[in-house]
């Protein structure tokens, strides 16, 4: 049974009418202002993404911001489910109890609004069913999901609430995050790029190691950034997927990951590494799979003209950050090619390559347009490149070879890729 002090320790509001300082941050991502359009509407909102990378901070500032708007405090109701899981329906039915002092149901026909934020939804049982009542039964209570399992929440929330959620992800953060976040005025940068170069690319070169997670971005200690990664991927490794999965190999996890850190990018050939391993090809397959969903790995699909098609072609691992190969690295120094390949399939939310005889990095599809990226790690990316246009002559519109920092070939500096994105992936 949930008592009252289970949810005061979350709603510090209640009772101060306003949001700690130290749990809302000044900066605010381009997330937040991308839900705020939506805040007002009757869909729940879902917010996923990896572990550490902001989401409860984000959720602290639409609550803060709901409060400025006049909601009454204890009209936003704050449960988190990842250290001590309850029922859904005994935190609402404790909070309609304990803190509104009326149901849901009377507050619906006095036209009173509630705003709900679930975080880690996925850990209580049954969650979508249940929370499918509750939102056809009353369409006053605005409900906020976040969690760090990307199937389990995008999955089971299509399956049950069809029509009834928006979805977002909250990424690492990008380049132009972290250098706001660093006190960097974007515009300036931007208006004469070539003028902050000496300035941008040391922080560039820090962004790749350790900077795509919010609470690293002021430290300054590599061994310090390290450990703090290192416990990130622990926590989900021994904790988050076995919950999900009732996962027993968690040393299998662990080493997969080191494989796709020590290369990001790589081919997975489920077979020799089931060889290699001694383990069988379909447990392989399945452990890549847990690892897919907590979001530490991402896959892309050897590109053939239709999903389907790739699907069922060569697959292409790489982190959920590049901060990960930091973490695991060694000598981080020579895998920095490989990080920045696993940086611009993030940045451009690559899910293709081609790998035909040759390969290209990333293949993007817009409608029937392509634009092939490369990264640059040796000296015969600019001919798989031109390949690629003759191969797909009538459709490729651009084709980016994407360096380190030189722009010897044509090559665009990975800084300024990231920094014009968009600029530069206009046909």
């Amino acid at each position: 049974m949930i008592e009252v002090g289970d949810l005061e320790r979350f709603n510090s509001w209640w009772k101060t009418g306003g949001v700690s300082s130290a749990l809302v941050k000044k900066y605010k991502r381009e997330l937040f202002y991308k839900i705020q359009k939506f805040v007002d509407l009757r869909f729940a909102i879902i917010i996923q993404g990896l572990r550490r990378t902001g989401k409860t901070t984000l959720v602290y500032q639409l609550i803060e911001e709901l409060l400025k708007k006049g909601v009454g405090p204890k009209n936003i109701l704050f449960f988190s489910f990842d250290e001590k899981v309850f029922k859904i329906e005994d935190v609402l039915d404790g909070y309609q109890k304990f803190v509104l002092g009326a149901s849901f149901e009377e507050l619906r026909d006095k036209k009173e609004r509630v705003y709900v934020f679930f975080d880690e939804v996925q850990k209580t049982g049954d969650w979508e069913s249940k929370l499918k009542v509750y939102y056809d039964l009353y369409p006053n209570v605005k409900f906020f999901l976040t969690g760090s399992a990307s199937i389990s929440l995008r999955k089971r929330s299509v399956e049950s609430l069809a029509g009834r959620v928006f979805s977002f992800t909250l990424e690492p953060l990008n380049f132009e995050e972290f250098l706001e976040l660093k006190g960097r005025d974007l515009q300036k940068i931007k208006e004469n790029p070539n003028l902050w170069e000496k300035d941008v690319l040391p922080l560039f070169y820090q962004y790749l190691k350790y900077g795509c997670f919010p609470e690293l971005v002021e430290v300054k200690d590599e061994e310090t950034a390290r450990q703090y990664i290192l416990t990130v991927v622990d926590r989900v490794v021994y904790k988050d997927i076995p919950e999900e999965f009732n996962v027993k190999d968690v040393a299998l996890l662990k080493e997969l990951i080191y494989i796709v850190a020590k290369k990001p990018g790589l081919i997975l050939d489920y077979n020799r590494i089931a060889k290699d391993l001694g383990k069988s090809r379909q447990t392989i397959s399945d452990y890549f799979g847990y690892l897919e969903f907590s979001l530490l790995i991402k896959m892309i699909y050897n590109y053939r003209g239709s999903p389907l098609a790739s699907a069922r072609k060569a697959k292409k691992a790489y982190l959920g950050t590049p901060n990960i190969c930091f973490a695991f690295a060694s000598n981080v120094e020579s895998l920095f090619p490989f990080m920045l390949e696993n940086v611009v399939v993030m940045a451009v939310h690559a899910e293709f390559f081609y790998r035909n005889g040759y390969e290209v990095d990333v293949v993007l599809e817009e409608g029937d347009d392509i634009i092939a990226i490369e990264v640059k790690k040796g000296g015969e990316e600019l001919g798989r490149l031109k390949r690629f246009t003759l191969e797909f002559s009538t459709r490729v519109k651009k084709s980016l070879l994407v360096s380190m920092e030189g722009e010897e070939s044509g090559a665009v500096p990975a800084w300024k890729f990231l920094l014009f994105k968009e600029s530069y992936l206009k046909v």
